[in-house]
């Protein structure tokens, strides 16, 4: 990664780095995905998130699963990524990155919207309160499958987010940006909304005050998927309990302290090279440390 690659995600809060990841690592992923919507758990633990069920959710629901990684050892090999994470630290100048989250996302045709949000919002509970997201296509996502939609810039503004579901919305799904856009006294009518469009395996960062959706998928037969891989300073403990919100980190709070256990939040890189000791033998590192074709290619 290069200085004006960091330089130029600073300023608008995005970088598209193309062709992060291999086909064949792509199909391994969404195959390992598939196994877990289907009740199948490698490691017998159950996720922290789980939304699109077969058989109790609706046809056309968005899939979405939080907590991979202690789920499936495949699917940790890139959760867990030492080089992923070492991107991630890079654009947010931070010397280590624990893990945050995983989160795989698919919107199946006719599938919904999602609320524009911030992924800082749902980190509250944390402090520093900051996550930056790599998020990877896992299938070509053309306009006819409904986009990723980012306001670049978006991370400087003055406002506020709160908490909400973010799955098929009553309301426009862009509501929650007009608002947004007013209150840091920006004209929703200008505003610069950008479509991402990636080829599968290609990813998008995303700092975690930068406000994104998600459109509509009006295609009658592709499937949208994505893997979400969050980072958050290797710093990072809690905020006293009764601060914030994260209902989803505050299930692994330790009552005694502040600190973030490595159990559950292992540290992945630092800029000396250490990760935390379990995961040598937990998982293999799926793509090897600075082993990524960082092109320069920016929207």
């Amino acid at each position: 990664m290069i200085a004006s690659q960091i330089d130029r995600f600073a300023q608008q809060g995005y970088l598209v780095v193309n062709n992060l990841l291999k086909p064949d690592q792509v199909s391994q992923i969404v195959e390992r995905c598939d196994r877990l919507f289907n009740t199948q758990f490698e490691t017998g633990i159950y996720p922290d998130e789980w939304y699109g069920r077969p058989g109790l959710s609706q046809p056309n629901a968005t899939r979405q699963m939080t907590g991979l990684w202690r789920c499936d050892r495949t699917l940790a090999s890139f959760s867990l990524s030492a080089e992923i994470a070492r991107l991630n630290a890079a654009l947010m100048g931070w010397p280590a990155a624990r893990y945050g989250l995983d989160t795989f996302w698919a919107q199946p045709p006719d599938a919904p919207e999602i609320y524009f949000h911030r992924n800082s919002t749902y980190v509250t509970s944390l402090d520093p309160s900051a996550i930056v997201t790599c998020q990877i296509a896992l299938s070509d996502t053309p306009a006819e499958t409904g986009l990723l939609e980012i306001v670049p810039g978006s991370h400087r503004w003055q406002c506020t987010d709160k908490v909400r579901f973010l799955h098929a919305p009553k309301e426009d799904y862009r509501t929650p940006l007009w608002q947004a856009a007013t209150e840091a006294k920006r004209d929703p009518k200008t505003l610069d909304i950008l479509s991402v469009e990636l080829s599968a395996g290609s990813a998008v960062f995303l700092h975690g005050d930068l406000w994104w959706g998600a459109g509509r998928n009006p295609s009658a037969t592709d499937t949208r998927r994505s893997l979400a891989i969050s980072a958050i300073a290797g710093s990072t403990q809690f905020q006293p309990p009764g601060i914030g919100t994260g209902y989803i980190f505050g299930r692994y709070r330790r009552m005694e302290d502040l600190a973030l256990h490595e159990s559950f939040y292992p540290v992945l890189w630092d800029d000396n090279g250490d990760r935390t000791p379990f995961l040598a033998e937990y998982c293999i590192d799926a793509i090897p440390l600075e082993g990524c074709a960082i092109a320069p290619d920016i929207l």
